[in-house]
C-alpha cells in the first residue's frame, strides 16, 4: 500500500507538484527551511484526514493569490488494484472529496484508504503533555482498525455534551437519566475497545522500544477514567452531586489515559529529549505494526526533520526499523548529505529536492 502518484497544486507555498514516489521504501525530501518540505508532508496528511497537523487555522493553506488548492493521489490497495483520491478546497472553505472520480460523502471515506502515521517535532506531546494526546493516540489506531469505533466514539461525545448541558441547566435528576443512560452504554463500549487495543499494542510497543532504547522495567497501563473496582453506572451515581455542582461529568472515557513508567518513574521524567522522541517513534511504529497485522494495511509514514534531536546511531536504528515494515516512508531534512549514511541495500528509495515551491527528483547516480 502506498501513493504511486501524487499531484499537489496551490497548497501553501507549493505551486505545482507532480511526483511518483516509491511505494514500499523511502522517499527522501530535502531543501532549505521554508522551501516546502513540510508542506509536502502536510498535503499528504490533508488528503488523508482533511485537516492539517500544523495548525487548526487552515485559512492560509490555499497559496497566496490562488482561489483554490487541489491534491490528487493514486494509492495502491492490493496490487495490482489501486484507487484514485482527490481533494479540492476553495478560499471560502468549501471542500470536495472524490474517490475513483465519484464524489465522497465525507473525508472519512478517504481516511480509511490512507492510514498515515506522523512523526514530527510535536510528537513528544504523547509523553510530556496531558492525557488528551494519549487518548488520541489510542483512538487514531482504533479508527483504522475497528469499523464501529467512529460510530461509538461519536455517540459517546454527543451523550457527554448533552449530559453536561443538562447539568449546567440544573435539570431534575429524572430528566438527566435519559442522557446518563446513553452515556453509560456508549462509554462501556468505548472503554472496551480501548482496553482491548491497549492489550494488543503494549507487547509490540515494549518490543519496539527495546530496539531503539536501553529501557528496563517498562510498564504501560491503561487508565479508563473512573474507578476500576466499579461499573460506570455505579461510579456516576457516586459523583452525581459533585457533577451538578461543577456543571460537567467528572469521570468517564474522556478522562482515560496511558500510564507509562520506567523503573516506576514517569517516562517523561527519566528520558532525555532525544530519548523521548525515540520512544514516541516506537509508539507510532507499534501502532503501524498492529494495523498491518490486523487489517493487512501498511501505513504511510510521514517523518518531518528526522535528524532533529537524534544522533547518528539513533537515526540509523529508526531507519532500520522503518525498513523492516516495508512501508512507504516520506522523510524530510534540510541537507542532502543527511541521508548518505542511511541507505540500506535492497530497500527501494528515491530522493527529491524542494525549492521555491517546486520539487524535482534527483537521479539515482547523484544520490549514490
Amino acid at each position: 500500500m502506498g501513493l504511486s502518484l501524487l499531484a499537489i497544486s496551490e497548497f501553501r507555498n507549493l505551486v505545482s507538484i507532480n511526483l511518483q514516489p516509491v511505494t514500499d521504501g523511502f522517499n527522501f525530501i530535502y531543501g532549505k527551511n521554508g522551501s516546502g518540505k513540510t508542506s509536502l508532508l502536510e498535503a499528504i496528511y490533508y488528503l488523508s484526514l482533511g485537516r492539517s497537523f500544523r495548525s487548526t487555522h487552515t485559512d492560509c493553506i490555499v497559496r497566496h493569490s490562488a482561489s483554490k488548492l487541489s491534491i490528487f493521489g493514486r494509492i495502491i490497495t492490493l496490487p495490482p488494484q489501486y484507487a484514485t483520491l482527490g481533494l479540492e478546497r476553495h478560499l471560502d472553505g468549501k471542500t470536495k472529496f472524490k474517490i475513483n472520480g465519484e464524489e465522497a460523502s465525507s473525508i472519512t471515506e478517504l481516511a480509511s484508504l490512507i492510514p498515515v502515521q506522523l512523526i514530527d517535532s510535536s510528537c513528544h506531546n504523547l509523553l510530556d503533555s496531558g492525557p488528551l494526546f494519549r487518548r488520541k493516540y489510542l483512538d487514531f489506531g482504533l479508527f483504522y482498525q475497528t469499523n464501529d469505533f467512529l460510530r461509538i466514539w461519536r455517540r459517546y461525545e454527543r451523550a457527554l455534551k448533552q449530559r453536561n448541558a443538562a447539568l449546567r441547566s440544573q435539570v431534575p435528576r429524572k430528566d438527566l437519566i435519559i442522557w446518563t443512560h446513553e452515556l453509560i452504554n456508549s462509554a462501556t463500549q468505548l472503554d472496551q475497545l480501548r482496553f482491548d487495543y491497549v492489550k494488543s499494542i503494549v507487547p509490540l510497543l515494549i518490543k519496539t522500544a527495546a530496539e531503539l532504547l536501553p529501557i528496563f522495567d517498562l510498564k504501560i497501563t491503561y487508565q479508563r477514567g473512573w474507578e476500576l473496582s466499579r461499573s460506570y453506572d455505579e461510579a456516576l451515581l457516586r459523583t452525581i452531586d459533585k457533577d451538578y455542582q461543577l456543571g460537567y461529568t467528572q469521570i468517564g472515557p474522556h478522562k482515560a489515559d496511558l500510564k507509562i513508567l520506567i523503573n516506576d518513574i514517569p517516562a517523561k521524567d527519566i528520558l532525555s529529549r532525544g530519548q523521548q522522541k525515540l520512544f514516541v517513534c516506537a509508539m507510532i511504529l507499534a501502532r503501524g505494526t498492529l494495523l498491518q497485522s490486523y487489517e493487512n494495511k501498511t501505513p504511510i509514514y510521514l517523518v518531518d526533520d528526522l535528524p532533529s534531536e537524534l544522533d547518528i546511531a539513533s537515526r540509523s536504528s529508526l531507519i532500520s526499523l522503518l525498513s523492516k515494515q516495508k512501508a512507504q516512508v516520506f522523510v524530510t531534512a534540510t541537507e542532502k548529505k543527511a541521508w548518505s549514511d542511511f541507505f540500506i541495500d535492497g530497500i527501494p528509495r528515491k530522493m527529491f529536492h524542494v525549492e521555491h515551491g517546486y520539487i524535482s527528483e534527483i537521479n539515482k547516480s547523484e544520490v549514490e
